[in-house]
């Protein structure tokens, strides 16, 4: 066996651990020597000095090789080109791969891929074609930085099969490949479903006011992300394994990997958080349903919390209203759908820091990660800071009339003010 074909099924038996879903595609794709990496659905072409450099340091070249699997699969290489502009259409193609890569391995959305994704219309971040219909001078992010986010390998290797498909028109011939890949591609639909709710669930009559641009949940994620701590999460470890006993299965049992996977891995996750809703009189329902929405949506995206986690929602004007706990996402969504509030007084945030304050002295917040507090920001603030994180999120047609104190985090998030038509708590 070459040096490079032994590298190739290194990198190719290291992805298959961590996505045993991609076990028959990642089978489908042997290795050929080519001037860069990339797919043309049959071989995967990589210089051999590309692979011995990703054995010793593989995570750029797993992103590359799942990169190039995903573009078979969604038969990105048989599209037709039809007049569509050549880099737009390479741009929309390493868009919806990259945005599924990052949803098949749970990673967050970062910077400039998260404000593609919010930038995309609700579901269509996942195709080609659809994202090549928003790619203009109106799309938020610019051409140079999606470019740089996304673009992983080479389509150069897609001319081949788009003349073999032309000489093949007719005929009948050919077409088993891409038939082939989309039968694979079937597997990822369960990834691809929109994963946001609809903004404002359960006030379908109310007009919300904030704007769901990417820059409001790239932040909203990285301040929630902020609160998270590295914690041991039991399951199978789909990042380590030994190598050792890989390559010696290779070497010694006709290529035969030897795997004994980690039943446990540490992730960075949320364990416990506080949100506290203010419900006094001058905020609206409508945003505060958008709020938790917002959350919702982030948690799901990002896989922040663990399995079982202690989340409590507080509602509070000038008192404690009411403390619910929810202990998973499904407790969360249907806390959400039966959304009942409670207050309508002045505004006060003491109170709920108090609270939270006794929660943890009796034992009940030994992990916090933090409180995030949603307020129009009129109250009265505690006058030091806690001992534990604490963020205000703030709407930006109020936050330049605020006196805020110096210990507190805020987010403001870019909104418009509320209409007459909305409705208050």
């Amino acid at each position: 066996m070459a040096n490079g074909e032994r590298c190739y099924q290194i990198l190719r038996g290291r992805l298959y651990q961590r996505l045993p879903l991609l076990a028959l595609p990642l089978g489908l794709l042997e290795w050929r020597e080519g001037s860069a990496p990339g797919t043309d659905g049959t071989f995967f072409y990589a210089p051999e000095a590309w692979l011995h450099a990703a054995v010793k340091t593989p995570g750029d070249a797993e992103k590359v090789l799942l990169h190039s699997v995903l573009h078979a699969m969604l038969g990105h290489p048989w599209l037709p080109r039809r007049n569509r502009d050549a880099a737009r259409w390479s741009l929309a193609c390493d868009m919806s791969a990259e945005l599924l890569r990052l949803r098949l391995l749970g990673l967050p959305l970062e910077s400039t891929a998260g404000r593609a994704f919010y930038a995309c219309k609700n579901g269509t971040a996942f195709s080609a074609a659809a994202v090549y219909d928003q790619l203009g001078p109106d799309f938020p992010v610019r051409a140079e930085e999606l470019t740089a986010a996304f673009q992983r390998d080479s389509h150069a290797f897609w001319e081949k099969t788009t003349i073999q498909r032309q000489a093949n028109a007719g005929t009948g011939e050919g077409e088993g490949l891409p038939a082939l890949w989309k039968r694979q591609g079937e597997r990822l639909r369960p990834y691809m479903q929109p994963e946001r709710p609809k903004i404002g669930s359960g006030s379908a009559h109310q007009r919300l006011s904030v704007q769901d641009i990417p820059e409001n949940q790239t932040r909203f994620a990285a301040l929630l992300r902020e609160f998270s701590v590295v914690r041991e999460n039991r399951h199978v470890s789909d990042a380590d394994f030994a190598y050792s006993w890989y390559a010696y299965g290779m070497e010694h049992y006709d290529g035969m990997p030897l795997i004994e996977p980690l039943e446990y891995s540490e992730e960075r996750k949320l364990r416990e958080l506080v949100i506290v809703l203010d419900t006094s009189a001058s905020c609206s329902r409508g945003l505060t349903a958008w709020f938790l929405g917002a959350v919702h949506a982030i948690l799901c995206r990002e896989r922040l919390f663990f399995e079982r986690f202690r989340l409590h929602i507080l509602q509070c004007d000038c008192e404690v209203q009411q403390d619910t706990l929810l202990t998973d996402l499904d407790e969360f969504q249907w806390y959400m759908e039966h959304l009942a509030l409670y207050g309508g007084g002045g505004t006060d945030f003491r109170p709920a820091f108090a609270y939270v304050d006794r929660l943890i002295a009796q034992g009940e917040l030994p992990q916090l990660g933090g409180v995030l507090y949603f307020t129009d920001g009129y109250g009265v603030f505690p006058a030091e800071a806690p001992e534990y994180p604490a963020a205000f999120v703030m709407l930006q047609y109020r936050y330049d009339d605020i006196n805020i104190p110096r210990w507190a985090q805020t987010l403001v998030l870019d909104a418009d003010k509320p209409g007459r038509d909305e409705g208050w708590i």
